[in-house]
């Protein structure tokens, strides 16, 4: 039987120079003051631990509180944001329905009026007759040119580095 790493022979060979060293008078004065000092630990442990413990509980009666909260204000949260969703999106069937029915009334009226309502609903031009082309096909709409960023000019060396850097690793070319 081993208590910490020390074995029973390895305790008794202490108890035995404690007795030799201090005399057999005074070992059981140390022994009574060691089961003091024994006890005065075991209370100044208990005394911390129910302190600390009813701390502890306190807290952690808090975080579930505010765990609660935060779990009921999500829940909010979410129901909300559904609310929110579905009144958009009933907002934007609502929006292309108009839209379609709006388009269907041009058509319709474009329909009645003639040549003239497809040019007051945006439909294509027409070229008139007296055009060379014979085609009756809609003009395209111009693109607009994309401007390209310019390339810096790469030097002699064949990379792209400002001109006014000098660099003291460039080679320059031989003559």
């Amino acid at each position: 039987m081993e208590l910490f790493g020390i074995g029973i022979l390895e305790i008794l060979a202490v108890f035995l120079l404690m007795a030799i060293i201090f005399g057999p008078d005074r070992l059981p004065e140390m022994a009574r003051q060691f089961g003091r000092a024994v006890r005065e630990l075991r209370e100044y442990a208990r005394d911390f631990r129910d302190e600390y413990l009813t701390d502890f509980e306190e807290v952690k009666e808090e975080y579930l509180e505010v765990r609660y909260e935060l779990k009921q204000a999500d829940s909010d949260l979410r129901a909300e944001m559904e609310e929110l969703d579905a009144d958009l999106r009933k907002t934007v069937q609502d929006s292309v329905d108009d839209a379609e029915t709006a388009v269907q009334e041009a058509k319709s009226a474009a329909e009645g009026s003639g040549d003239e309502g497809a040019v007051a609903t945006g439909a294509a031009k027409r070229k008139p007759a007296s055009a060379t082309d014979e085609t009756d096909e809609p003009e395209q709409p111009r693109r607009a040119r994309r401007v390209r960023p310019r390339r810096r000019q790469a030097s002699e060396s064949g990379t792209s580095r400002p001109s006014k850097v000098i660099s003291i690793n460039r080679r320059r070319p031989r003559a």
